[in-house]
């Protein structure tokens, strides 16, 4: 819903947070069209390196591109930790708190729906899964673990828990027809508890990179940014320190989906818990370098243009969905010169940041 400030008097007490995710929302607001029609344009290889990272890997392995959903999802954990410590969630009563984190999760799934253009008169185009319904979902798991266990190591198991059980599940539990551990898109347990349980039309055909057990994967990268704010109430975020815990933390995480890897190979289409860890990983180093530069040094300036479309990321991926894009496939269609069509595409993408500016001069911001 739309709200004015005075109804939520304090902006985020972390500039980068809105910062990061305002970086993390820009490539989805045509940043990434940007550099594929560079690419293109001058056959740079720089730019052509770029242009695949900007793209999601197309099985296993992972691509810049596929960070920036689980990205979003680590920040919405930070931001939960912090709206607990400043009473927002948890003073209200542990079922009231619950019960506010399942409204969210409700209007997100629905928004999702809507994304999918779910009032489609063919039913055989409906889809219930979605990133905005696996961002809220994943919300209200998080939020239940730190509302009903109140000690942080009770949380870290709860967090080790949800990764083992989805490790156990995709490599030991067999799919019938398949057997156990075959991380293809029919083989693996995620499809065949999609196919089983989640109604609609599956975006994999065979799965849903949003579905089920994906969605419970991703509850553990939302966790693991509950624990870096966490860290940052335990530790002043103006000390030096803190973003260099997080680097530590997220070098150590990434380490461990490296080392893992080989074995059990990341793949973002069914969230397996290597891709989990490299992801949190990560956004832990994105995290505290946005910190360390914007909160600590208070080099601030050059982030403002990000933190505009941070404030308002929902309403960037909604209109992205419905007018951004359009725009983006009219401009394709048209078959310009490259140069005119990067011209076009930072118009369109320009366009819509100074929407966003009127909105946040306005102090009008989207809220679920």
């Amino acid at each position: 819903m739309s709200e004015r400030n005075d109804r939520n008097p304090e902006p985020p007490r972390l500039a980068s947070l809105d910062a990061l995710r305002g970086f993390d929302m820009f490539w989805i607001m045509g940043g990434d069209h940007m550099v594929h029609v560079a690419a293109l344009g001058t056959g740079w290889a720089w730019l052509a390196v770029a242009s695949a990272q900007l793209k999601h890997a197309v099985w296993a392995g992972v691509h810049a591109y596929d960070l920036v959903f689980p990205l979003f999802m680590f920040l919405s954990g930070v931001s939960l930790t912090l709206s607990m410590a400043q009473g927002r969630l948890a003073d209200a009563g542990r079922g009231t708190a619950v019960t506010q984190a399942a409204r969210r999760a409700a209007i997100l799934v629905v928004l999702g729906i809507v994304y999918n253009f779910g009032w489609s008169a063919d039913p055989a185009m409906f889809r219930v899964a979605s990133v905005l319904g696996q961002i809220g979902i994943a919300y209200l798991i998080a939020a239940a673990v730190l509302v009903l266990l109140d000690r942080w190591v009770y949380r870290a198991a709860a967090l080790a828990a949800i990764l083992l059980t989805v490790a156990v599940l995709q490599l030991w539990v067999p799919v019938p027809g398949h057997g156990a551990g075959l991380l293809t898109p029919v083989g693996a347990i995620n499809g065949w508890i999609d196919r089983v349980f989640l109604p609609g039309r599956l975006y994999g055909g065979s799965y849903d990179p949003e579905g089920i057990l994906s969605t419970f994967s991703g509850a553990a990268v939302t966790l693991s940014g509950a624990f870096a704010g966490a860290l940052l109430l335990q530790s002043p975020f103006s000390a030096a320190r803190t973003p260099v815990l997080l680097a530590l933390a997220g070098t150590a995480t990434i380490a461990a989906g490296a080392l893992l890897a080989p074995y059990y190979p990341p793949i973002k289409a069914v969230w397996t818990v290597t891709f989990s860890l490299l992801a949190a990983g990560a956004s832990m180093l994105l995290f505290a370098f946005f910190l360390y530069v914007i909160d600590v040094m208070r080099w601030r300036r050059w982030a403002f243009f990000f933190v505009v479309i941070g404030v308002n990321s929902i309403a960037i991926y909604m209109t992205a969905r419905f007018v951004a894009y359009p725009l983006f496939a009219m401009i394709k269609d048209m078959a310009v010169a490259p140069a005119l069509a990067l011209l076009l595409i930072a118009a369109v993408t320009g366009v819509h940041w100074l929407a966003l500016w009127a909105l946040y001069r306005k102090k009008l911001f989207l809220r679920v």
